[in-house]
């Protein structure tokens, strides 16, 4: 039996002996493409190359290519678990002709790979054609295939589209009966029934020849192409006679690990084979993109990354595994692919990290969601329902299954999987709206489209246009140079006042100006924008330019305050860019590049920038890493920064084509959108590899000697998987060594001791703090204890049960939760519930002895009840859960219910 990696490697090197360029599978995340979360096709690396806009050395190609169906119109994830074939994550096998062969070559390279060397037979292939496509029929007949095997479909199956207009053409594919020879039969080609299936697509031949007009018409393409897809685990299954693609090697492994982990045997791992295949795909899914740079997020491909991990963790509590595990399953996906995917193994720590840590901040989040979901759906009244949803079902509303994700990080594919369990549909619809009117609440708190009184976007875009039309401006726009010289003579063209356009401006008003040539850096790329001044050529007026933005493509605005005179439109002036500020931050952007490769080298090539921020004080750079730097690890990262500083490398920037620069090894922060020619820069010894290399639209110094210095302040966290530090070089060096050295003395002058004591002073005076602060909090807790006793003595019997229910002081929820300890450690069963005003709230925990929960008692559903009356939410496990409510006055209320709820549960 072939194993995965030799059915890889046997189509790869098929293709390489006939001519083909073996290409290596791009990363998951499309680099300049912004029509696409993920990479979905073998073709889209080559998007450009069959649409003209790109040559290539070579005109036919084979991958094998990573891919991602969990977006847009190709999304699996539903599919996965239930189904025998769906995947959110797998590899496409392809091979593309770029204008050099065509169907028959394809065909004919299909039928050999298929019978020659995967021993397929060709008594059990189906070949299907578009309903119209007599030429293909004809070729396939040529090769050998009778006209009893092919059979024609319609456009759904058989005619491919890249977009409603554009390049397309005829498809045939290529289906494998697994049944028993008395069964292959033409109807089960194309079957959709999943379960039920014994006829398999396997291969997707994709002939591109015409061109789609907007009203439909089709013309033949200058040059046809063909793009060719092969679903490898599906192959995988064939190969090695599985029933389903999770019976191939690719899967087994990783299962068997989860079944490890879950301590199941292997009947169990057999009827729970949902969940199972499940967590495998994720797993899988997760660290390949975590390897390719994504991390957990709530927005795009960063939400759909936490979304699947979070789905996965929810199957494994159906398996029992309530502790962190499925960073254990994906070391074992490592394990099995990294042999061809090399970058998970280099990247291994960093994947499993991430996983890791967000397996932890989870954890106890989906308890509490997944037990308020609960709730939900007892509140909609229903009984018997059906685990299968139709068209009677009863609707969750959309509202709640939102609150849902925004207060427990629940998302709606998790809710949803939930809801289809129990027979229940989601208000899909009102989600959405509630979705959006949660990020209209959010705009308009956080609103940059509004300034002032005046819709900015409309009145730079309307003033824009205007400028334009009265020859102005030229159809480009401005000229915009910042990268050369910090003066020049020019023309003001325009003036805003509050979006509105004036003639003149007088002193003191604050308006927005429009040159006809700009030397000032615009804010962009994390990099403020220059200040400086605009005056008359003759001396009659004086602006002071206080920022510099680029709201629109070609225009650049002056943020501007008349400091005298009267500027007119259409005036002459001379400008210039304050020079020792466009000094502080040439130098802090180009640390930042230096400093990002220092990181690299390092922490290792996952650190990814996730943003930055340069300006004249400092520089602030955020990237992909989940732990803390170690002290070591800040004093080696801020050693290589420094001396890449010292031996005084040049610093050059060119245009070049997007694509080579990346080839070459320039990085790119893949949130931006590029075009086909973007600004290099690079910095390095002449003759040597450069030692960093960035596409960039900032400005920089000439050489990192110009630096001066640098010295790391901060290093943090900012959000589950980016780390931030700041750094200040230069002059800002300086200054904060003076500072520091002013705030030691202050400190050494009230502790009364030399300054070159001042450290251990303080200390000494640490430790005294720290040891009272525990005197403190002991001689509470005793008092606390005290209190306590006495509280013990109201407990009652309710239906035999221990019960005590009492207001209490505490000063913290901590000490609240330990008080229920204390009352189990002198009544091995019973209920204990304790409330407190603390932080001017009312506070509740309510204990449950595991023995009653068999009865029925459950914290969390006592806990809600009881914290509903001070209007308070709450939740927890069967054993332990606590709540906070508003109404203080209500507490003592609250309490009394205890022994009522009690007694109704347990007769």
């Amino acid at each position: 039996m072939k194993l995965s990696n030799e059915i890889r490697s046997t189509f790869l090197n098929y293709f390489g002996r006939n001519g083909h360029e073996i290409v290596a599978s791009s990363s998951l995340i499309p680099h300049g493409d912004k029509s696409i979360l993920f990479t979905n096709a073998g073709m889209n690396q080559f998007k450009n190359a069959f649409l003209g806009l790109e040559k290539r050395s070579y005109v036919r190609a084979a991958t094998s290519q990573k891919v991602m169906r969990v977006s847009g119109k190709h999304n699996d994830l539903e599919n996965v678990g239930p189904s025998k074939r769906h995947h959110t994550f797998f590899e496409m096998l392809g091979n593309f002709s770029f204008g050099d062969y065509f169907k028959p070559d394809a065909m004919r390279f299909a039928l050999e790979l298929l019978e020659g060397e995967y021993g397929l037979e060709r008594e059990r292939m189906w070949f299907t054609i578009y309903k119209n496509d007599d030429e293909s029929e004809a070729l396939w007949q040529k090769v050998g295939i009778k006209s009893s095997r092919i059979l024609r479909f319609g456009e759904k199956d058989n005619f491919w589209s890249m977009g409603p207009t554009g390049p397309c053409g005829p498809n045939s594919e290529i289906h494998y009966f697994m049944g028993k020879n008395g069964d292959n039969d033409a109807k089960w080609v194309n079957n959709d029934d999943d379960q039920n299936e014994t006829t398999v697509e396997i291969w997707n031949l994709v002939f591109m020849q015409f061109n789609r007009t907007e009203n439909g018409e089709l013309h033949n393409l200058p040059q046809t192409g063909v793009d060719t897809g092969m679903g490898f685990e599906r192959l995988c299954r064939l190969l090695q006679g599985g029933e389903n693609n999770y019976d191939s090697d690719l899967f087994t492994d990783i299962m068997l690990r989860t079944q490890a982990l879950a301590g199941q045997t292997d009947a169990q791992r057999r009827d729970n084979y949902v969940p199972y295949r499940v967590i495998a795909d994720h797993a899988r899914a997760a660290a390949f993109l975590i390897g390719d740079g994504v991390l957990p997020g709530n927005v795009g491909r960063n939400y759909i990354l936490r979304m699947i991990m979070r789905r996965a963790m929810r199957y494994g509590q159906k398996l029992g595994l309530n502790d962190p595990f499925l960073y254990k399953v994906s070391d074992a996906v490592i394990d099995k692919m990294g042999g061809y995917y090399t970058d998970l193994r280099t990247r291994r720590d960093h994947i499993l990290n991430t996983i890791h840590g967000e397996e932890e901040r989870f954890a106890r989040a989906l308890d509490t969601g997944l037990a308020r979901l609960d709730e939900v759906i007892e509140g909609l009244g229903i009984n018997n329902l059906s685990s299968i949803p139709n068209p009677q079902s009863p609707i969750l509303p959309g509202t709640d299954a939102f609150r849902l994700y925004e207060s427990y990080g629940l998302p709606l594919e998790i809710t949803r999987d939930v809801a289809r369990e129990k027979g229940i549909v989601i208000d899909e619809a009102g989600y959405e709206a509630a979705r959006e009117a949660s990020k209209e609440v959010a705009r308009k708190a956080s609103s940059g489209k509004f300034v002032g009184h005046f819709d900015a976007a409309r009145a730079y875009a309307e003033a824009f246009d205007t400028l334009k039309a009265e020859g102005k401006l030229p159809a480009s726009g401005v000229t915009h140079n910042p990268y050369d010289a910090l003066t020049m003579t020019t023309t003001l063209v325009g003036i805003l006042r509050e979006g509105e356009p004036t003639a003149n401006a007088v002193v003191g008003e604050k308006v927005d100006v429009i040159l006809a040539a700009s030397p000032f850096y615009a804010d962009s790329g994390g990099q403020v924008s220059d200040t400086g001044e605009i005056h008359s050529t003759i001396g009659t007026w004086q602006l002071k330019v206080t920022g510099v933005s680029k709201p629109v493509a070609g225009l650049i605005v002056h943020e501007c305050e008349v400091l005298a005179g009267e500027p007119r439109v259409g005036e002459s002036c001379n400008v210039q860019v304050e020079v020792l500020r466009r000094g502080h931050i040439a130098r802090n952007h180009t640390a930042t590049h230096l400093l990002q490769s220092a990181l690299r080298s390092i922490l290792g090539t996952h650190v990814q920038q996730q943003g930055s921020a340069v300006s004249p004080d400092r520089l602030r750079f955020d990237f992909s890493h989940t732990t803390a730097l170690t002290a070591d690890e800040l004093e080696a990262v801020g050693d290589m920064l420094n001396d890449s500083i010292y031996v005084n490398m040049p610093v050059a920037w060119a245009q070049e084509n997007y694509k080579e620069a990346l080839a070459s090894g320039a990085m790119a922060f893949f949130s931006d959108k590029y075009g086909d020619v973007v600004r290099v820069v690079r910095i390095g010894q002449p003759g040597e590899p450069s030692f960093s290399a960035e596409l960039c639209g900032g400005t920089h110094v000439s050489r990192t000697g110009d630096i001066g210095g640098a010295l790391i302040v901060s290093e943090g966290a900012v959000a589950a998987g980016v780390r931030r530090i700041e750094v200040v070089t230069g002059h800002g060096v300086v200054e904060l060594a003076r500072k520091q050295t002013e705030q030691i003395a202050q400190v050494a002058q009230v502790l009364r001791v030399p300054t070159d004591q001042a450290i251990d002073a303080v200390r000494k005076l640490s430790i005294q703090l720290s040891e009272t602060q525990k005197a403190l909090e002991k001689a509470q807790r005793e008092l606390a204890r005290a209190h306590f006793e006495t509280s013990l003595a109201k407990v009652t019997q309710v239906n035999g049960i221990n019960v005590l229910s009492a207001r209490v002081s505490a000063e913290n929820a901590d000490l609240l939760r330990e008080m229920t300890e204390w009352f189990g450690k002198k009544y091995a069963s019973g209920v204990c519930v304790l409330g407190a005003v603390i932080a001017d709230k009312a506070a509740l925990v309510v204990g449950v002895s595991p023995d009653l929960n068999k009865r029925g008692l459950d914290a969390g559903k006592l806990i809600r009840e009881i914290a509903a009356v001070v209007d308070g939410r709450g939740g927890g496990k069967p054993t332990l859960a606590q709540a906070a409510g508003k109404d203080v006055s209500k507490l003592d209320e609250a309490l009394a219910l205890t022994a009522g709820l009690v007694g109704r549960i347990v007769k």
